[in-house]
């Protein structure tokens, strides 16, 4: 059974011979009434505050265990990002590695063809040096057998001079040239 300030005030003692000082009997309970009194207030107040922190500590909980939550699925959220990324880096790289690898193969590919090319120009060249070197020699001669013609076809003043005809001198021979 609780005790309240109201029964401890309204409790009466039967009087007995040489008993208690009536007043002192009432005066402290009295006192005992006001303590008690107190004291219910301080725990009624006391277990209210229990009961809103317990409230708050089970918010808190709550709270805490969705933050873990949230936690845990940004730490997943972050490693399946960093994931990803390394991924789409090494895609990137192996796709770069493929081009290089690509551009390099075409232009091996172009520096054979140039090589060739250069190989059939430099050929080309020759050929054309060799061409021209046997074109100007034979010039040469024909220029030579020209000089030689002229010479021999041009008549020597003294013989104008004698009223010789040009075609009279000797005759040169093809071979004597």
């Amino acid at each position: 059974m609780r005790l309240t300030p109201l029964d401890i005030r309204r409790q009466r003692f039967a009087k007995v011979f040489r008993g208690y000082d009536t007043a002192e009997v009432e005066a402290f309970l009295e006192m005992v009434a006001d303590a008690w009194t107190e004291l219910t207030t301080v725990v009624d107040d006391t277990e209210k505050e229990l009961i809103a922190l317990r409230s708050r500590a089970a918010d808190f909980d709550r709270m805490e265990g969705a933050v873990r939550e949230v936690l845990v699925a940004q730490q997943q959220s972050a490693s399946r990002a960093r994931e990803d990324a390394e991924k789409e880096a090494q895609l990137i790289v192996m796709d770069a590695e493929v081009k290089a690898a690509n551009l390099l193969s075409e232009a091996r590919e172009r520096v054979q063809v140039l090589s060739g090319t250069v190989r059939e120009l430099q050929d080309r060249r020759l050929a054309i040096l060799a061409q021209m070197s046997s074109f100007l020699e034979a010039q040469g001669r024909v220029i030579e057998m020209e000089e030689t013609k002229i010479k021999a076809d041009s008549v020597p003043e003294d013989r104008l001079l004698s009223g010789e005809e040009p075609g009279d001198g000797p005759i040169l021979e093809l071979s004597e040239l």
